[in-house]
């Protein structure tokens, strides 16, 4: 499993399950109310960092 070469900035809780390596490990990161650059839908997100960035294909770019 690869990371992807760029990551986005706002990554909703369900896309960040889906594409990201692992779940937040606490509550106390930040979070706040924005588009979600994976979905695009306007959602409660936070950094991709704090699911330890995104595998590649988040973007919709095939993985080679």
């Amino acid at each position: 499993m690869r990371l992807a070469d760029q990551q986005p900035d706002n990554v909703c809780s369900e896309c960040g399950g889906k594409w990201g390596i692992h779940r937040p490990k606490d509550h106390h990161y930040r979070i706040w109310v924005d588009k979600c650059d994976v979905c695009s839908d306007t959602r409660a997100v936070c950094d991709s960092s704090e699911y330890g960035y995104l595998k590649e294909g988040w973007d919709g770019q095939k993985v080679v």
